[in-house]
């Protein structure tokens, strides 16, 4: 009898060698890297607060409760990319201050919003979110266009504009990869990151905001005098 145990064991072990070296194979290749990203080389002196508004569906493919969904996850994002204090605008608070649940990043904005952004939460920047395609089927897509404005006056500071294909192998590629670096739970990942739209959004929101300017320490290097005989 110990003979056949010892058989079921290796078949069992080969078989999971091979499934861990067809999942090696197919992320065996290039990635994608967002390039549709403009601003500053290094993250602004003095910023330290950042309000962040709800998602704003400019595809008109989600239902409300869906585009909710999105929030938490680039909020999530945005935390672990550690650029500055988050102060999250809640939908219900958007509602109270200019009748609706989120703006646009682009046009013109309510009266006053930027004014009571500024007042209500302390930041010295806003960041838009504006969710512009939205494919929620295999193969999942997602584009976006991100915005970080200065308060009071709006002016931009960074900006990103980003189309995520799942249909693009490089980006399912890349998806993979970041879905089995930060999964926690049992099961293939990867294969849950190409059927779930907030799993493909959380790739593609964490790889836009790896590319916010990144913070630069001040500089401890203090020239010594010159001493003179």
């Amino acid at each position: 009898m110990l003979r056949p145990a010892l058989a079921l064991v290796a078949l069992l072990s080969l078989l999971s060698g091979c499934t861990v070296f067809s999942r090696k194979v197919e992320d065996v290749g290039p990635t994608y890297t967002p390039k549709n990203v403009s601003g500053p080389a290094s993250w602004p002196i003095g910023l330290q607060r950042v309000a962040l508004l709800p998602a704003h569906d400019v595809s008109g493919d989600l239902p409300p409760e869906n585009l909710s969904a999105y929030d938490p996850i680039w909020q999530r994002s945005l935390s672990s990319a550690q650029r500055a204090e988050l102060v999250p605008v809640a939908r219900s608070q958007m509602a109270v201050w200019i009748g609706k649940e989120s703006v646009a990043s682009t046009g013109l904005l309510p009266y006053t919003l930027l004014e009571r952004i500024t007042r209500e939460t302390g930041a010295q920047a806003v960041l838009f979110l504006d969710l512009t395609s939205v494919k929620s089927y295999p193969p999942l897509s997602l584009g976006f266009r991100a915005r970080l404005a200065a308060l009071p006056g709006g002016e931009t500071i960074w900006v990103a504009d980003e189309l995520f294909d799942g249909a693009d192998d490089a980006t399912a590629r890349s998806a993979r990869r970041f879905a089995r670096d930060n999964n926690s739970a049992p099961g293939d990942a990867a294969a849950g990151v190409a059927q779930s739209p907030t799993r493909f959004g959380a790739y593609a929101f964490h790889a836009v905001a790896a590319l916010l300017p990144p913070r630069i320490a001040p500089s401890t290097n203090v020239p010594k005098p010159q001493t003179t005989r």
